[in-house]
């Protein structure tokens, strides 16, 4: 079921719109997020609210999506299939980018809406544009996910995606350690982070397609 959109979201919405429009980015209603297409895929700042006492609480997400890698990915993941045109290679809260665990706002009144609409686009051009260019590459995210596959990632929320993800740009970028990175993540699916048999199974049949696929 899609989440509505609250009255303190949609004035958020509307105080940002125009700042981020000279940016490229439209506002999705149905997804709740500004995104700026590109050839690659698209780029994004997402608006999360949940209701609280007479307001919402909003916390902002910053966000890529590499088509080719989520072409070969998400299908192999526990995704919804419907959602696969609109999933994510990464997506963080924006307040990782200022290393912080969360930042969640209590947006009440007018006075409000515009103070997170200021603040989330200034995060926005400070920090989110930047680190969307950062990660604009395969081989820019192949280092992120894939330069110690052992250990977790901050920036990614799920990590079981992250392993389904790591290899296949292991994969996209030729890495020649693909088999090691395979093994990384088969210890890590294994142990810390308990993958049920269905979704390790998963993994080991996405792992055997890319050792045969042809980027031709």
């Amino acid at each position: 079921m899609e989440r509505s959109t609250s009255l303190q979201e949609q004035g958020v919405v509307d105080a940002l719109a125009q700042k981020l429009k000279k940016h490229g980015f439209d506002w999705l209603p149905r997804l709740h997020q500004f995104r700026q297409s590109s050839k690659n895929g698209f780029s994004c700042l997402i608006l999360s609210s949940s209701p609280a006492n007479s307001g919402s609480i909003m916390e902002a997400h910053v966000g890529l999506r590499m088509d080719d890698v989520e072409n070969l990915a998400f299908p192999f993941t526990n995704g919804l299939p419907g959602f696969q045109p609109d999933s994510m290679t990464l997506v963080t809260p924006m307040a990782r980018l200022y290393d912080q665990r969360f930042q969640r706002l209590n947006v009440k009144d007018e006075k409000d809406q515009e103070a997170a609409a200021l603040l989330f686009g200034t995060q926005l051009e400070e920090a989110g544009l930047p680190f969307i260019e950062a990660y604009s590459t395969l081989a820019a995210l192949d280092l992120l996910f894939n330069e110690a596959p052992e250990e977790p990632l901050a920036l990614v929320h799920n990590q079981i995606n992250r392993c389904f993800r790591g290899i296949v740009l292991a994969r996209l970028t030729h890495r020649p350690d693909f088999e090691d990175i395979v093994r990384a993540y088969t210890a890590a699916l294994e142990g810390r982070l308990f993958a049920p048999a269905p979704t390790f199974s998963k993994f080991e049949r996405l792992a055997a397609f890319l050792r045969h696929y042809s980027m031709n």
